[in-house]
């Protein structure tokens, strides 16, 4: 099978998409990612008194998991491109009595508006893959520039490595491929061990899950090198 192309449409466009989308992705896509999320939290072992960024954090759904994780003395952002995902954010928050503890930022992944050495953990679920091989590039390179002295990343994503000729991955890969607009959601598996280690990231655990039993996706927990 072919390698992956280049996403065919901009990055600011399938943000567009998801803003557009927000609500449906929050009731009907969000959850099927449950099991995964909460598993790849508990092997990330979040200290109550840490910095957490999330990158795409979309409704909200791991955000308001996190901030229970937390205390007074720590910090929560949640960061997304598209306004509409913020807003479903910010509803699931003060719905879960979490808004206290939670900081929404309409950002850009690969600009990230945080200082230098701000976090001690970044997490990432179903997002690296909305990014061209160039962008991944740029966004872990914002990743390991936010992340304090022996900050860790955790990844959540649709793994390519070894599910090249899975038939969910072939089935996917042809709708991207072939169904006209579909590549505007702009998400396809990727080979996202092999990228973060290439750009400085150790891997300490790494997990392979299915989402209804038909959805590979693997967690990734690093630390930079």
């Amino acid at each position: 099978m072919k390698s992956p192309s280049r996403p065919s449409v901009p990055n600011e466009d399938i943000a567009a998409t998801y803003d557009r989308l927000a609500t449906l992705y929050d009731w009907f896509v969000a959850p099927l990612g449950t099991k995964t999320r909460q598993r790849a939290l508990e092997l990330l072992s979040i200290g109550s008194d840490e910095r957490i960024l999330e990158i795409g954090c979309g409704p909200g759904h791991a955000l308001v998991s996190i901030a229970r994780l937390l205390d007074g003395t720590s910090r929560l952002i949640g960061l997304d491109a598209a306004p509409g995902m913020i807003d479903r954010a910010n509803d699931r928050a003060v719905r879960s009595a979490a808004s206290d503890r939670i900081e929404l930022v309409l950002g850009d992944a690969r600009s990230l508006p945080i200082a230098d050495g701000a976090v001690d953990v970044v997490f990432v679920e179903d997002t690296l893959e909305l990014f061209s091989q160039e962008e991944i590039h740029t966004v872990l390179e914002e990743c390991d520039r936010v992340l304090d002295t022996g900050g860790r990343i955790g990844v959540v994503t649709m793994e390519r490595e070894g599910a090249e000729d899975d038939p969910f991955v072939r089935t996917y890969e042809w709708i991207f491929d072939h169904v006209p607009g579909y590549d505007r959601v702009g998400c396809r598996p990727i080979y996202a061990r092999r990228t973060l280690e290439a750009e400085g990231f150790e891997i300490d655990r790494r997990e392979r899950h299915r989402r209804g039993y038909l959805w590979p996706v693997e967690i990734l927990i690093g630390h930079p090198s």
